[in-house]
């Protein structure tokens, strides 16, 4: 049976490096405006999915057509997790978490079709950016109630997740700020950084907007709105707001620090350098005007960072609903 666990754990945690590959390539079809290249679901030009011709898998089919088999190949990784877990496991709620896993990443499946039959509208896209982000977290969840620091771990609650929690909560919002970005066009509403339309303290007028169309009718690229503008300052300060609560938290975390064991220590350290690296990925988009590598890797870094909060939080908690 110990074997057996060891596996188990093995295969929660590449369900999770998965969904993490997942991540990226959704956000390469996005960056590269690739969404509708194969334009019916759930058969890839006529054929059955894993019957489409390779040598046909160029261009925008090569990166949504991929997107679409790995994302069933993530799907029965899940089924397969959800099996294993009502084999193997004692614990009711770890089953349920499988359970649930399996709902997410049918329901994630399910809005890909949509956002491919209803040509890309932004709240189905959104919502499916939004439960892939959802989906990593469950995961990530049974990963961590199967592992061995867990099993083996007495940890109570500490006062200073408090503070962890809320930047869990914080990036995880910001993610869904930044969804909002990708999915209404609003990337380069603002188009420097980290300057604000040429200016270090806007003034959101039609002076602003002017100047921001202007370089976008140089660059080729149509009109933003006001919202736009708005949309895309919002996903900034939540970037700050974001980068402040990392400081504290690893402020208040290193005044205890012997209080934690090497585990959390570094933890805090690997927030800390994905945070400043998501920061660098979000200037270079900028100064890329979007590449679609490094936009797609600052997509899948904001998915590490919320990872790594959340990790961070069940270290920090007691969890004894995982021990039911």
């Amino acid at each position: 049976m110990e074997t057996s666990n060891v596996w188990l754990r093995r295969f929660s945690i590449l369900t999770v490096l998965f969904t993490l590959g997942l991540i990226f390539l959704g956000a390469l079809v996005k960056s590269f405006e690739v969404g509708l290249s194969v334009p019916d679901w759930p058969t890839t030009y006529g054929y059955q999915m894993f019957a489409f011709p390779w040598s046909d898998m160029v261009g925008g089919i090569f990166y949504e057509h991929s997107h679409r088999m790995v994302a069933t190949f993530v799907g029965a990784m899940t089924l397969g997790l959800t099996i294993w877990l009502k084999i193997s496991e004692t614990r009711l709620n770890i089953k349920k978490l499988g359970y649930l896993a399996l709902i997410l990443v049918i329901a994630q499946g399910l809005l890909g079709g949509l956002t491919v039959m209803f040509f890309l509208p932004t709240v189905v896209s959104m919502i499916h950016g939004i439960t892939a982000q959802t989906f990593l977290l469950i995961v990530i969840l049974i990963a961590y109630a199967l592992s061995k620091e867990y099993t083996k771990n007495n940890q109570k609650s500490d006062s200073n997740r408090t503070i962890v929690k809320v930047l869990f909560f914080a990036v995880y919002i910001q993610l869904i700020l930044g969804a909002w970005m990708r999915h209404t066009e609003s990337g380069l509403a603002i188009y420097d950084f980290p300057t604000i339309a040429g200016t270090w303290l806007p003034i959101f007028n039609e002076k602003m907007l002017s100047a921001i169309n202007d370089w976008r009718f140089d660059m080729d690229y149509t009109d933003v709105s006001m919202a736009q503008v708005y949309i895309h300052f919002f996903h900034r300060v939540g970037a700050c707001v974001v980068f402040v609560l990392t400081i504290l938290m690893s402020y208040r975390l290193h005044l205890n620090r012997h209080e934690y064991s090497i585990k959390i220590q570094l933890n805090v350290f690997a927030i800390i350098v994905f945070v400043c690296l998501q920061i660098l990925l979000g200037a270079l988009t900028i100064w890329t005007a979007k590449g679609p590598i490094i936009t797609s890797v600052h997509v899948m870094n904001g998915a590490i960072v919320m990872g790594l909060c959340f990790i961070l939080f069940l270290r920090m908690s007691d969890l004894t609903f995982l021990r039911e």
